[in-house]
């Protein structure tokens, strides 16, 4: 279901290694790296895919490569001798392209394939069909895009996922990372535009939930540690990591929990009115709730009174709610994702911890 990527413009040395067990630690289950190897410095590029290939093999991890022919020759395999790759850790081909589709079909009776998402056509199925392609060995891949303005189209993407599907294919595509984007541009790696400047977890959550894709990577080369535990929490533990900053730091010190009803405006922490009943919230000036706002409702509310809620939507002031701190800017996307019953776990800003 998710993947990122290492790449071999430096050697695999203890960082990478470290990134990598980090990553399959929180539930990262496969990596993706570009092998287009130059001439002039192909003996440090084979080498340092074999050293990814062992550190894969050791954390049990796919390992997908972007190659084209030459690469493979350089490797030194041949279409009918791929499979030789799978015991140097390498998993998977994403064939560039050049490769035919009768290849293509060979190759896949020996080793896992990526095949281009953009460019398969009804043709190339029938070919590949012709050919006895193994269709379980395939996948099909969405390219990223490091320009600005050039990544796909969200109708168009989600239209071509479906006829994907229909023709048996998992669908798989990239989100940037937020910690060390990779150049010339470091602008991010998405495969959709809309996605450029978004929130890594919110960008692959939407790929998998509204755009049928399968499986999200993270095209960039790091995540921080910030946003690799919210990704373990929201996929493995239905729970959400939100930054903030409050005046009133023991009011967020136990985890928290979304109402079981979802409200449209606001994310209700269901434990809050029962713990805060002891307290006398007097009421203050009222001030304007953006989203991401943290709000205790005070003495005027009544029965609701204590109640924590995070706006989910600009709300306006109100004499019976006091602000009392906001999530940080970074993780208010993260306020799409909580859902019904979702384990909300509040990290205030003097205890955040350098990524």
């Amino acid at each position: 279901m998710l993947g990122f990527s290492i790449y071999l413009d430096k050697d695999i040395g203890n960082e990478a290694r470290n990134y990598i067990r980090l990553m399959k630690k929180n539930g990262f289950s496969e990596v993706f790296s570009s092998v287009h190897i130059p001439e002039e410095d192909a003996t440090q590029y084979i080498k340092r895919l074999r050293s990814l290939g062992t550190v894969c093999l050791e954390e049990n991890l796919k390992l997908t490569v972007d190659i084209d022919e030459q690469a493979l020759r350089t490797l030194g395999v041949t279409i009918s001798s791929a499979r030789d790759l799978v015991s140097e850790g390498i998993s998977a081909l994403r064939l560039d392209d050049g490769f035919t589709n009768e290849q293509i079909a060979e190759l896949s009776h020996q080793l896992s394939l990526a095949l281009n998402a953009s460019t398969i056509s009804a043709t190339d199925v029938q070919q590949l069909i012709k050919f006895g392609a193994d269709f379980k060995h395939m996948e099909a891949w969405h390219n990223y895009y490091p320009r600005p303005e050039t990544g796909l189209d969200e109708t168009w993407f989600l239209e071509k996922n479906t006829w994907l599907k229909q023709h048996n294919f998992k669908v798989v595509a990239f989100v940037p990372g937020d910690k060390k984007l990779r150049g010339p541009i470091f602008q991010g790696l998405p495969s959709l535009e809309k996605h450029r400047n978004e929130h890594p977890l919110v960008a692959a959550n939407e790929l998998m939930k509204c755009f049928a894709v399968d499986k999200a990577f993270i095209g960039d080369p790091r995540l921080s540690n910030s946003v690799i535990a919210q990704f373990k929490s929201f996929y493995f533990e239905n729970s959400a990591k939100l930054h903030i900053e409050t005046k009133f730091p023991q009011l967020f010190e136990r985890v928290w929990h979304n109402r079981p009803e979802v409200a449209r405006d606001v994310v209700r922490l269901v434990e809050s009115r029962k713990q805060n009943q002891h307290l006398s919230v007097v009421p203050d000036e009222g001030k304007p709730r953006k989203r991401g706002t943290i709000t205790i409702d005070n003495l005027s509310y009544g029965r609701y009174r204590g109640e924590i809620q995070i706006c989910k939507v600009d709300l306006g002031k109100d004499k019976k709610v006091n602000v009392i701190g906001h999530v940080l800017q970074k993780d208010i996307a993260l306020l799409s994702l909580i859902g019904e019953n979702t384990e909300i776990e509040f990290i205030s800003d003097e205890e955040k911890k350098d990524d």
